[in-house]
C-alpha cells in the first residue's frame, strides 16, 4: 500500500510574528491565512500562504535565537536535522537584483552546481555569470534557498 502524501506546511519559529507576516509577504509574495494563540503554550502562530504552500510561523517569547553555525549554508551541513526549504523563481537574475534592492539579507550565491554557495559583498556585480542558486534569511535568521527554475533542470530532480 503506498501513501498519498502531500506537504501541507512548513513549521518556522520566529522572533517576532508580525515582522516575520510582513517579511514573508513583502519579500516572498505569502498572504496571512489565519492567526490564533496557544495559552497552554504561551505561542502565538500564524499561517501565511501563497498558493497551495502554506508556511506556519511560530512565535514564542521564550524560544532561542538560531544558533551561528545554523546561519551559514555551508556549516549549517555540519549540523544534523532540517536544513531550509527551497524554491525555485523565474529569472533568478532579477530575483537576486529584487532582493538586493529590498534589503534582503543574502547569505550566499551559487554561480554554478559545481561550485559551493558563496556569501558575497556585491552578488550584482563581483561575478558577471548568473547565479545558479542563493540562499536568503528571513528576519530570524532562518535559510531559505532559491535555485533558478531554467538552470535546475536537468542538474536536479524533479
Amino acid at each position: 500500500m503506498s501513501l498519498d502524501l502531500h506537504i501541507h506546511h512548513i513549521s518556522i519559529a520566529v522572533r517576532d510574528l508580525d515582522e516575520a507576516i510582513e517579511w514573508y509577504g513583502r519579500v516572498l509574495g505569502f498572504g496571512e491565512a489565519r492567526r490564533f494563540r496557544i495559552e497552554a503554550l504561551n505561542a502565538d502562530l500564524a499561517f501565511v500562504r501563497r498558493g497551495n504552500l502554506r508556511l506556519e510561523l511560530w512565535h514564542l517569547a521564550s524560544a532561542e535565537p538560531i544558533p551561528p553555525e545554523r546561519l551559514e549554508p555551508n556549516t549549517d551541513l555540519l549540523k544534523g536535522g532540517t536544513k531550509h526549504f527551497g524554491f525555485t523563481a523565474t529569472n533568478l537574475g532579477e530575483c537576486l537584483k529584487r532582493f538586493v534592492e529590498q534589503g534582503v539579507d543574502i547569505a550566499a550565491v551559487q554561480r554554478s552546481p559545481a561550485e559551493p554557495m558563496r556569501a558575497d559583498a556585491d552578488p550584482l556585480h563581483s561575478d558577471p555569470r548568473p547565479p545558479f542558486a542563493m540562499f536568503i534569511r528571513d528576519p530570524g535568521g532562518t535559510l531559505i534557498e532559491v535555485l533558478d527554475a531554467e538552470a535546475v533542470r536537468g542538474v536536479l530532480p524533479d
